[in-house]
């Protein structure tokens, strides 16, 4: 949950400590050192920005979540859980920004990856059928909205659903 500044910064703090604790032979510290540089160096490569964009995304802030999920060079290198949260915000900036196609294409992508929160499902699962409506096709809107059935979700997104179940009707 770091940016790539801070990271360096820790890394770089723990390579100065790493060398201090080699100097005056504290291996302890030495391996504490190296394992936190290690830690520091995996969350970069395997995790990266995705869940500081997802904070920003759910608090409103678009154009910084849309930064900081730029910071994350190499996507495909997430791991799995991650890669669909990247996948989950790309969608989500993709449709407030009315690129319907690549917003249908990468919400599909987090879903298939697994969203881990049942609410993000949902949510996903509702802008699929908004775009399916947005094209023209309610068959595959109800599809979307009948695979929500079971999932649980804020009750700030119920109204949503239900203006979507109405438009269906």
């Amino acid at each position: 949950m770091f940016t790539p500044v801070v990271r360096f910064a820790l890394l770089l703090l723990c390579v100065i400590v790493a060398i201090i604790a080699s100097v005056f032979n504290i291996k302890l510290l030495l391996v504490l050192a190296t394992l936190i540089s290690l830690a520091l160096l995996w969350g970069y490569y395997m995790m990266g920005t995705v869940f500081l964009a997802l904070n920003r995304m759910r608090k409103g802030q678009l154009e910084e979540a849309a930064q900081i999920l730029d910071m994350t060079k190499k996507p495909e290198r997430l791991l799995k859980s991650r890669k669909a949260y990247y996948y989950y915000i790309q969608a989500y900036l993709a449709r407030e920004k009315d690129d319907f196609a690549t917003a249908k294409h990468m919400f599909e992508m987090a879903l298939d990856l697994g969203l881990s929160v049942e609410h993000d499902k949902a949510v996903s699962l509702l802008a699929l059928a908004d775009i399916a409506v947005i094209n023209g096709n309610k068959e595959q809107a109800r599809s979307y909205l009948q695979r929500m059935k079971d999932l649980k979700v804020q009750p700030q997104l119920m109204p949503e659903i239900q203006k979507m179940q109405q438009l269906l009707a």
